[in-house]
């Protein structure tokens, strides 16, 4: 019961830790140690130190021994690997969820698409990111490939810290429109029977992400 205990604190841990990177509670390249955090959260040394060791292997953070932890900043290359990646990813992944989807999923998608991602008036940058994310993992879900889903979320996890670190001060400042059309006619595609159109969709959706980091 202890270990479970031990592995769920540090698990708390690892995840306020990540979204305060996020949220720019912590800025790129700043560096971060155990007591500043045992302080912080009130808890142990061991999960502090688990949880850290964990963030370093996600690549999240740098360990500089005897100094600190270093926020890992993301550069313009990484970026512009994973949106490659997912360029080849996502649509092959449509191709197999198109074979596999069933009239109730496509309903449950397009039930899950006006529910998470339509918005009435303006929301906030980090709303907007969280909408889209929330939309690609849902659709690749009914590949039945829970490998290709996992690998997809890690690499949107990424997007999402260099998006954060590039946009920290426009999070909750910045706010516009933004509607699900676009993920909508994915999925009316989708229902057609339409898959090469569905996936030229797919990835005009993909490609606006590239413009977001690009974006003021």
């Amino acid at each position: 019961m202890q270990k479970n205990g031990r592995a769920s604190l540090k698990e708390q841990i690892y995840s306020q830790v990540l979204n305060d990177i996020i949220e720019g509670v912590y800025k790129q390249s700043e560096i971060l140690n155990e007591k500043q955090l045992i302080e912080k959260y009130g808890v142990s040394k061991s999960p502090v130190r688990d949880a850290l060791i964990e963030l370093c292997k996600e690549g999240v953070l740098y360990s500089h021994p005897r100094y600190g932890y270093e926020i890992v900043t993301i550069n313009e290359k990484d970026i512009e690997d994973i949106i490659s990646f997912r360029l080849m990813l996502e649509p092959q992944c449509l191709r197999l969820s198109a074979t596999l989807m069933t009239k109730e999923d496509i309903e449950e998608l397009k039930t899950f698409t006006n529910r998470n991602c339509r918005v009435d008036g303006e929301i906030s940058i980090w709303r907007h990111w969280q909408n889209n994310m929330s939309f690609h993992l849902k659709l690749n879900s009914y590949c039945r490939n829970q490998y290709c889903c996992e690998v997809l979320e890690k690499s949107m996890n990424v997007l999402t810290r260099a998006y954060a670190q590039k946009h920290w001060e426009r999070w909750k400042k910045t706010y516009f429109h933004l509607d699900c059309e676009g993920h909508l006619k994915i999925v009316d595609l989708l229902a057609s029977g339409n898959v090469d159109a569905a996936e030229e969709e797919l990835k005009a959706d993909i490609l606006d992400f590239r413009e977001l980091f690009r974006a003021y």
